[in-house]
């Protein structure tokens, strides 16, 4: 084969010989990890956008408090545009459930939990990725069946 070898019972990959099974998976996901890196970056400036980092400005109860981009963007965008009816959305923010009827402030508090998915979907296929290479290579009794994905 051309990039994949064996050799006394271990295996030669793109340069790396006498690689074990194990280590074999690990360059593959590296590999697989490395070639969805588009992805990873979109995935961290969700998840920091929606951070809570920016101090607010101090008013009486509010002391210490922080806010996000995510959510000042949000609330410039949708104005004081409130949910119909009086309805109050819980949203979450570091551990702490708020309610708010701000269409800004729920779209923001959400923010992070999309770069959280995009996070989990990466490494979902990554990991498909990763055990179809591995299989193609691999020795039968090497092979892995994940049946879950």
């Amino acid at each position: 084969m051309d990039t994949t070898e064996t050799l006394g019972g271990t295996y030669f990959y793109h340069g790396h010989d006498n690689v074990t099974k194990d280590e074999l998976l690990w360059l593959i996901f590296i590999e697989s990890l490395a070639d969805h890196t588009g992805m990873a970056v979109e995935t961290a400036a969700t998840i920091i956008a929606g951070q809570p980092i920016i101090p607010k400005r101090q008013v009486l109860g509010s002391k210490g408090k922080r806010t996000s981009i995510a959510s000042k963007m949000a609330r410039r965008i949708f104005n004081n545009a409130r949910f119909p009816n009086g309805i109050r959305l819980e949203t979450l923010v570091l551990g702490e459930v708020r309610h708010t009827n701000k269409i800004g402030a729920a779209v923001g508090r959400a923010f992070p939990y999309l770069g959280y998915a995009q996070a989990v979907i990466l490494i979902i296929q990554v990991s498909k990725d990763t055990r179809n290479k591995y299989n193609l290579i691999a020795r039968p009794e090497h092979r892995i069946a994940w049946t879950y994905f």
